[in-house]
């Protein structure tokens, strides 16, 4: 029997069939992401990479955390929250990870004011050791979330690791559209103490998304707590009375977004997001 192809159909065959091929072949080379681990095995290895990135930082009598972002030869860039610098400390101390420790200079502070400025800081010291840095992402929904930071109450500080606490995993209740006063956004059901300021919020891959600072309030909340930068108030915007939304905006802890970070890095740091996702 004698088969006839027209030049339509032999094109469409011949589109249908690259396009097959294409898709192979990019499945075979595409960088996949491994899957989620199970929780409690994901939790432990986040925890481990956190500890190599995260600092003690020393300021006055207090302390908080930062996390390192870079490394310029023997320069290492950290980023904390500004309010973790007291304003009348004359130096700042940063303890690693194997307990050596480092006098930082301050190289810009963000917190010049709640409606106009962000709570960060970015500090900077020398050291010819080689000390892993953080590598920046942007949340993506689902992606759970573990706060990292060291704990000024003992009774909360994980004793065995230096005093560096590890949340459990947790999920991202909120990603406001836009940032609070002193740029936070994302809302996250973790609780965070005081001390972990300016510690890493990680998602499931070992990512980090945010920088922490605001915790659960401790006092009576009121609507003026949650305000965004033109003064107007969170609880307006949400689709929920204004009692329900002040009790869900005080049920959760919340961080700045890496991207606002990297978008306020002084030139010359070069501070990117991770494209592989």
């Amino acid at each position: 029997m004698k088969v006839n192809f027209s030049f339509k159909t032999v094109s469409i065959l011949s589109i249908f069939m690259t396009t097959l091929l294409v898709s192979c072949l990019y499945q075979n080379i595409a960088p996949a992401r491994p899957p989620f681990l199970p929780e409690k095995i994901a939790a432990k290895k986040l925890c481990q990479t956190a500890a190599k990135f995260t600092v003690k930082i020393i300021s006055g009598e207090s302390w908080g955390t930062g996390i390192l972002v870079q490394k310029q030869q023997n320069i290492y860039t950290l980023v904390t929250n500004g309010h973790v610098l007291k304003d009348k400390a004359e130096k700042f101390i940063v303890e690693t990870e194997d307990g050596q420790q480092y006098q930082a200079s301050l190289l810009v502070n963000f917190y010049h004011g709640k409606t106009t400025g962000n709570d960060l800081a970015i500090l900077q010291f020398n050291s010819p050791k080689n000390y892993p840095t953080a590598s920046l992402a942007k949340w993506k929904k689902d992606e759970q979330v573990m706060a990292v930071g060291f704990p000024t109450d003992v009774n909360v500080a994980n004793s065995n690791n230096g005093g560096l606490t590890c949340s459990k995993l947790g999920d991202v209740s909120e990603k406001l559209a836009k940032p609070m006063q002193s740029g936070y956004q994302i809302g996250y059901n973790l609780t965070t103490y005081s001390g972990m300021s300016g510690g890493p919020l990680l998602n499931n891959y070992g990512e980090l998304v945010g920088i922490i600072g605001m915790g659960e309030p401790i006092i009576f909340v009121n609507p003026d707590v949650y305000l965004y930068r033109d003064g107007s108030r969170v609880t307006e915007s949400l689709d929920a009375s204004p009692e329900e939304a002040l009790d869900f905006l005080s049920s959760l802890s919340w961080a700045i977004p890496s991207e606002t970070l990297v978008y306020l890095s002084p030139s010359g740091l070069e501070l990117n997001l991770d494209s592989g996702r």
